[in-house]
């Protein structure tokens, strides 16, 4: 037999195990029958969330908006916008696609990784694409950047036509030629050369890996047949590495064989140097007054950039040094702003770009070197005029930014339906206010961060405090985009058509002050013909039709979407209007428009730019101060989320920059690590000693001291009530993490030490009331077996259990009798909690065979106390008792209560080994405690079925082993074990209906009495009376005597609850209880008392109101005799029968409301 059983429960284990090694595939086959399992997760990353991204475009092409019957002034438009969108787009192509991406090329997350034979090779054949997008991205700039600069060279030639004819310019109504929009696309598409330049200087890696590459091309084609690979494709592949080296060796933004060509032809032009000279100078004095104040433009530091590779270009092309207006705004802007940062957090010092790239003029100007001795002191005063900003400017930024959360997400966005000027105006300032803001954030906290690293200069705490609050603000701000992303977009057309509508309005009396001047030429010179004015006529009315034709281009073109085509339009129209001249019109107005327009249509782009905190990753030592002050501060815990979102950004970076899957996952692990680190750690820590310093200062009075003003004091409950946090890859509930600490924490202590059982559950409990967690029961047996209980072990000895132990009806508990000569100072009791853990390790089966047990033993019991009562001598005279005889109802004297010493004196001579009447209390308490012990039973076995419900299945997925064997497709050798494991199950948790319960019990004796089987209990009613008078006389002869040598405390702990619940069964078995009732005996007793307590009170009374109240009474009081004592003695003696007589009928009509219910 023990053989088959250990091969079944071998069966069921490899069953099991081979069960569990398909569980995903299993549950996923599984899936549609059964909605509450879910498939197995997947082990990449979920993708991040689509996003709609709205900008203006335009389907039509460039030529057909700028379409004219003047075709010389459309030609000119065309060819230099063509070229300024292209630059355009490029630029925003390579800052999206190559910046990141070259940054962290090859990036490992330490510098002690050290890499495999191959996996450079490898690295860098993976990244070829890149490489060919920059090599196409570098020729292609340099193609429309030289294309663009040979249309201003020819604009500012002064050579005359070849024919001799005509003004010595291509236009001869320009006046004076400033086509700063131009220029600004030249500096932008050197900018893009320069940082690309810079990118690759910074990342030694890529050269690294190239050449490495570029060696094992030279390997793999000696032995191409050995590896498969064609010698053309080996061929193509060094071609394209050879050009890629020669890149990288020439430089990107001095390389390539135009460059000379391009600086010679520039070189000769001298009106167009002077004009690129110009066009430095004014847009350097228009951006510099707005740095570093409240109406920096997000794109003005791009543009100081763009600026910076057009003052080096012009450096390389004049042999001279810059003119002082030029060299004066340089050197302000080194000393205001030494640095830059462009995409993912790349530093550009601004003097070490200058040195690098600048001529030898430029390296040998006075100002240059002396501001190169003073750089590091420079780069020190920013950092101190920085602190100094942010000390003035931070709680002004932070009320500003909250204020704007605020009104933007109250706001109701303009649409169509709702649409008034005064709500888009409105609406466009909220737009520009935040954004302003926003970038003020981003340039403090970057600039600050870096610099502070790199200088060494530590930070101060509360520095440390507003920088997190400031990145914090960040997130908060492009989270309201978010939230409020459907609503702009709605509104965005109307608003852009708002500042188009005021730029109409500065450019309508432009066209009527130009149709008047038309009107008056043409009577003056009475031509009537507006339409076909050609050129060639007079320099007056060439202007006027070249001036009016753009005019009319301008507000055609303001009639769109607004779209970048259309803006760089426009302002190379107003330049063209502006170079000839003709009419004065207010251009600077004009050009703050044209910003707000720009801002307003790349809203998306700019706010993903300036909310956008990849730069974190460089400074991922910020992660653990911040996360600790978050914890430490609970009126900071609202940015632990933002801030999460904040450092979640390098994994941006590093993803869109393709980096290896062991720097994404390094990352991913130490953002994580420090989240429970400083967080989730130190929060399961502080609640654990939290509450268990209280409950110990509660249990284990003196040996812990508890301040309530300093102990417990914070309100970590905030912590649990936050969101799920969102990290990179997952979701961490902080609660739930709590929870499983607290449950193992509780758990493994009471494991470890079962003694301590209920100190861990009285921390449960006020884990649960303070905390609000819900912490899973206790399911250890430790805490039961301890207290000497086992359902087995009891029922198999009832007898010794029924006499150990006393019965509390109320409160469902049995309390040990403890003798007072064992010297124990506690007491075990048992409650339906320790039957609940004991049914966990035995199940609910027990339940029968204890009530099969217990109405065996009752039975046995009864049967006892019928043999006792045989006697009829002492029958006889129990019977003849006053008050106990039939004909006796309602009489009982004081004395009979009191003083009942014949019936000792004839009970003492009945030859028995102990009292009669005592013997008669021991039996019937027995069936008490065994009758309470089988309702123990069932609550406990209740309160078991309701601690497992929560981890029963429902009905419609509830099935055997066996089923589910078979509908996983399991083998059908392991049946067998299957049919086991439901036997198992249904043996130990089905609750049999036909459990012993109480009315079984009744009814069943009850037909052995008729039965006449215990013919010597019919008379029993007449008995318990005097039973009652010896519990009562006992008791209060203990009471009575507390310092006498026989006495036991032991005894005092004894209740009448057992006695009660006995006598009530009995009385209940035996149809008796009509005839105890209509003894009347408890009310004559408790009447025949009172009347005796009131005689002896009139007794005492009595000499006293003779004495009076008098002088002379005081005096015959002061001489009468003392007040007998024994009158007292037996008025206290008379209360306290009382108050036990009314106890005993409290618990004998509770014990007969139970059986009744029952």
């Amino acid at each position: 037999m023990a053989s088959l059983l250990e091969e079944h429960q071998e069966k069921l284990r490899r069953s099991v195990d081979e069960w569990r090694s398909k569980t995903h595939l299993l549950l996923a086959n599984l899936h549609s029958d059964h909605p509450y399992l879910s498939p197995s997760p997947s082990p990449s990353p979920s993708p991040p969330p689509l996003r709609l991204h709205i900008e203006p475009i335009d389907q039509s092409p460039l030529p057909s908006l700028v379409r004219s019957d003047n075709a010389a002034v459309s030609k000119l438009l065309t060819v230099l916008s063509y070229s300024s969108v292209h630059i355009s787009r490029l630029r925003k192509s390579s800052a999206k696609n190559l910046h990141s991406q070259l940054l962290v090329f090859a990036h490992r997350s330490t510098t002690q990784e050290v890499l495999l034979e191959g996996e450079p090779q490898e690295a860098f054949a993976e990244s070829l694409p890149l490489f060919l997008e920059l090599y196409e991205t570098v020729g292609r700039m340099r193609e429309l950047v030289g294309n663009l600069l040979g249309q201003l060279g020819a604009l500012y030639s002064s050579s005359r036509r070849s024919d001799g004819s005509g003004a010595s310019r291509p236009f001869g109504s320009f006046r004076n030629v400033k086509l700063a929009t131009a220029f600004a696309s030249v500096g932008e598409g050197l900018a893009v050369l320069l940082v690309l330049d810079e990118i690759l200087k910074e990342n030694r890696n890529v050269r690294g890996y190239l050449s490495l590459f570029a060696r094992m091309l030279n390997n793999v084609k000696l032995e191409a047949d050995s590896f498969g690979v064609s010698v053309g494709d080996i061929d193509f592949l060094n071609q394209v590495v050879s050009h890629l080296e020669k890149l990288l060796d020439d430089g990107l933004f001095q390389g390539g064989s135009s460059w000379h060509n391009i600086l010679q032809q520039v070189r000769s032009n001298r009106k167009m140097v002077e004009a690129c000279t110009s066009c430095i100078c004014d847009g350097l004095s228009e951006i510099l007054p707005r740095l570093d104040t409240w109406k920096e433009y997000p794109s003005d530091r791009r543009k100081i950039l763009d600026y910076v590779a057009l003052f080096l270009f012009s450096a390389h092309v004049s042999v001279e040094a810059p003119e002082k207006k030029t060299g004066n705004l340089i050197v302000e802007l080194l000393q205001l702003v030494p640095v830059f940062y462009v995409e993912g957090g790349k530093r550009i010092f601004l003097l070490d770009l200058l040195k690098s790239q600048g001529s030898q003029s430029l390296s040998s100007w006075p100002p240059m070197r002396i501001t190169s001795k003073d750089s590091d002191i420079m780069k020190r005063n920013y950092l101190m005029r920085l602190s100094e900003l942010h000390l003035r400017d931070w709680q002004a930024i932070k009320d500003l930014l909250s204020c704007w959360v605020g009104s933007f997400q109250s706001s109701i966005h303009p649409s169509s339906e709702t649409m008034s000027e005064a709500c888009l105006r409105l609406h466009l300032k909220q737009i520009m206010q935040g954004i302003f803001l926003a970038n003020r954030v981003r340039v403090l906290v970057l600039s600050m961060l870096d610099l502070h690293a790199f200088l060494e200069v530590p930070i101060k705490r509360e520095k440390l405090k507003s920088l997190s609050h400031m990145v914090a603000s960040l997130k908060v701000f492009g989270t309201t985009c978010q939230i409020k992303g459907m609503e702009i977009i709605r509104s965005l057309p109307h608003v852009l058509n708002v500042i188009q509508a005021d730029i109409e309005q500065l450019i309508l009396p432009l066209k009527a002050k130009l149709h008047a001047e038309v009107i008056k030429e043409s009577q003056l010179s009475r031509f009537v013909i507006l339409s076909s004015l050609k050129r060639g006529g007079r320099d007056k009315d060439t202007r006027l039709s070249d001036s009016l034709t753009l005019v009319l281009i301008s507000l055609q073109l303001l009639q769109g979407g607004g779209s970048s085509m259309r803006q760089f339009i426009v302002s190379i129209t107003l330049d063209v209007l502006q170079s000839i001249g003709h009419i004065d019109f207010n251009f600077p107005r004009i050009r703050k428009h044209m910003l707000k327009l720009a801002v307003v249509a790349d809203f998306q782009t700019i706010v993903d730019e300036v909310t956008n905190c990849s730069f974190l990753y460089w400074r991922k030592e910020m992660i653990e101060s911040w996360l600790s002050m978050v914890f430490m501060d609970v009126t900071r815990l609202s940015l632990l989320q933002p801030l999460l979102d904040a450092f979640s950004d390098g994994l941006w970076l590093l993803k869109t920059g393709h980096a290896g899957k062991r720097t994404i996952q390094s990352y991913e692990k130490e953002v994580e690590s420090t989240l429970k680190k400083e967080i989730i750690d130190p929060l399961c820590r502080d609640i654990e000693t939290d509450i268990r310093l209280h409950v110990h200062s509660t249990q284990l009075r003196g040996s812990v001291y508890v301040n309530p003003t300093q102990t417990g004091v914070r309100n970590l409950s905030w912590y649990l009530q936050m969101r799920p946090l969102r990290l990179p890859c997952k979701f961490v509930d902080v609660r739930s993490l709590v929870e499983s600490y607290l449950n193992s924490a509780v758990y493994n202590h009471t494991a470890m030490s079962s003694s301590d059982w209920k100190i861990y559950s009285a921390m449960q409990q006020l884990a649960q009331l303070k905390y609000g967690v819900a912490l899973d029961d206790i399911h250890l047996s430790e805490y039961s077996i301890n207290q000497d209980f086992d359902i087995n072990k009891v029922v198999q000895d009832l007898h010794t259990f029924s006499e150990k132990y006393t019965y509390s009806m109320v409160n469902q508990i049995f309390i040990e009798k403890v003798p007072n000569r064992q010297g124990r100072k506690n007491m075990r009791l048992i409650d339906v909690e320790h039957v609940a853990s004991s049914m966990g390790i035995h199940g609910l089966k027990t339940i029968q065979t204890a009530s099969t047990s217990i109405f065996d033993y009752i039975s046995q019991m009864l049967t006892t106390l019928a043999e006792t009562l045989k006697d009829k001598y002492v029958r006889s005279h129990l019977k003849q008792e006053p008050g106990c005889s039939k004909s006796d109802k309602g009489k009982i004297s004081i004395q009979s209560l009191v003083q009942h010493g014949d019936l000792n004196n004839i009970i003492r001579k009945i030859p028995l080994e102990e009292n009669y009447l005592e013997q008669l209390q021991y039996v019937v308490t027995k069936i008490g405690n065994a009758l309470g012990l089988m309702r123990i039973l069932i609550a406990g076995a209740s309160r078991h079925s309701c601690n497992i419900s929560r981890f029963i299945s429902r009905p419609s997925c509830n099935m055997s082993y066996v089923e589910g064997c078979v509908r996983l497709g399991s083998p059908s050798k392991n049946v067998g074990s299957e049919q086991v494991m439901d036997i198992a199950v249904k043996n130990k948790y089905t609750f049999d209906d036909k459990t012993n319960s109480f009315p079984f019990m009744i009814n069943c004796l009850s037909k052995e009495h008729m039965n006449d089987k215990c013919d010597h209990l019919v008379d029993f009613f007449l008995i318990v009376p005097q039973l009652i008078l010896r519990i009562v006389e006992s008791k209060v002869h203990y009471n009575d005597a507390p310092l006498r040598r026989e006495y036991n405390s032991g005894n005092m702990v004894s209740a009448y609850d057992g006695f009660a619940m006995g006598v009530a069964y009995v009385l209940k078995v035996t149809g008796q209880d009509k005839s105890f009732d209509e003894l009347d005996w408890f009310a004559s007793a408790k009447r025949n008392l009172e009347e005796a307590v009131c005689s002896l009170e009139e007794t005492i009374k009595g000499p006293e109101q003779r004495i009076g109240s008098s002088l002379a009474g005081l005096k015959l009081w002061n001489q009468a005799p003392p007040t007998s004592s024994e009158a007292q003695k037996g008025i206290d003696k008379h209360k306290r029968w009382q108050k036990e007589i009314e106890l005993i009928e409290c618990c004998f009509n509770v014990a007969r409301t139970i059986l009744a219910w029952n």
